[in-house]
């Protein structure tokens, strides 16, 4: 009489993770067909994992809004990705949209360039005046990159386009209505911030 025995523990163990890995595969193959029925262009978005099919199902939801949108994240993990993202799948699709860096922008300018000036509003200034960023994506989307960076003095007038819609230029008397979506993006902890009262 000849009598083998072995232990088919790992065996079972392999067999198993194996089978959770085959389903883990076919529920990202029809979730990245339901996001091309969705209409994104993969080719232009990657990503993996289950946390960024997430934030990529969160901004197409948001898409559909016209709300203000906030991205937290480190710095190259796809903000912009993503903010282009949700204006591309917006009803604004067809507008403009404007990406602004704005801790490339000296603090001394930073109002110009985002809310413009009137004619002679200060030496230097052009002849004629200059739209800012406001008035050139209206109907479209502000990307606004790197926004904990704006000084307190814009933020306040930031907030207050957000109440209101609408913006003065600098030297100007007259509000004008603008109608643009902001889409925000930061790489600082707000929570934290927030916490230690430095914003």
């Amino acid at each position: 009489v000849v009598g083998n025995d072995r232990d088919i523990t790992e065996l079972d163990r392999l067999r198993n993770q194996l089978q959770e890995t085959l389903a883990l595969a076919d529920g990202y193959i029809s979730r990245l067909s339901e996001i091309e029925l969705m209409g994104i262009d993969l080719a232009t978005l990657v990503f993996r994992g289950e946390k960024m099919r997430k934030v990529v199902e969160m901004a197409l939801r948001a898409a559909r809004t016209d709300s203000t949108v906030l991205l937290l994240g480190e710095s190259g993990v796809g903000k912009g990705v993503i903010g282009k993202l949700i204006h591309k799948h917006s009803w604004r699709s067809k507008g403009p949209f404007f990406r602004v860096d704005c801790a490339e922008i000296p603090d001394s300018l930073i109002e110009s360039e985002l809310f413009g000036y009137e004619k002679g509003a200060f030496t230097g200034a052009k002849v004629e005046g200059k739209p800012g960023f406001f008035e050139l994506a209206n109907r479209g989307t502000l990307f606004l990159d790197e926004i904990g960076e704006i000084p307190l003095s814009t933020q306040t007038k930031l907030l207050r386009f957000l109440e209101d819609h609408e913006i003065i230029r600098i030297g100007g008397r007259e509000a004008r209505k603008i109608d643009v979506r902001i889409v925000a993006a930061t790489n600082r902890k707000i929570e934290d911030m927030l916490a230690t009262k430095v914003l």
